[in-house]
């Protein structure tokens, strides 16, 4: 597989538009990222799957998007350990997944949208998970297991 980073990529290349102070982000440049990116996937060696990796992947071009999900209450403590991350970060991430958001955005623009819940699984278990959907999906088959809809963690917004 290709992976292509999308924060790394956006960092590296200088694809964004400017800074947001208030939630310590960069804001990208979509047009540019898009461009970057198509040019990118026309330099795979033939046969090779290309992976968008980023909580902006699924504002792009794709056969389909897989989205990682935890647990809010997981998604805090894992967040927790960056230094990096204010509390402030920390809640909008968290709050983000308890309301669905990437989902939403996801089903919002395509028909082919799965999602992987991650809380408890470790690395190599969500690299397996994605590869059986890819591989489902390019013998014609919908990996009915990993289907949206089926996580509901409303209930750990923090307020």
């Amino acid at each position: 597989y290709h992976i292509i980073d999308l924060h790394k990529l956006i960092l590296d290349e200088k694809i964004y538009t400017g800074r947001d102070e208030s939630r310590d982000t960069y804001i990208a440049d979509m047009e540019r990222l898009k461009t970057r990116v198509a040019e990118l996937i026309g330099q795979t060696p033939e046969g090779m799957d290309t992976i968008l990796e980023g909580h902006i992947s699924h504002y792009l071009p794709a056969d389909a998007i897989i989205v990682l999900r935890a647990s809010p209450i997981a998604l805090r403590k894992r967040l927790g350990k960056r230094r990096e991350y204010s509390y402030g970060k920390i809640k909008e991430n968290s709050d983000a997944e308890a309301l669905d958001v990437i989902l939403v955005e996801s089903v919002e623009t395509s028909d082919r949208v799965f999602e992987i819940n991650t809380t408890d699984m470790n690395l190599i278990s969500v690299v397996k998970s994605m590869i059986e959907i890819i591989e489902s999906l390019k013998k014609g088959k919908v990996p009915e297991e990993y289907l949206p809809g089926k996580m509901n963690w409303i209930d750990q917004v923090e307020l």
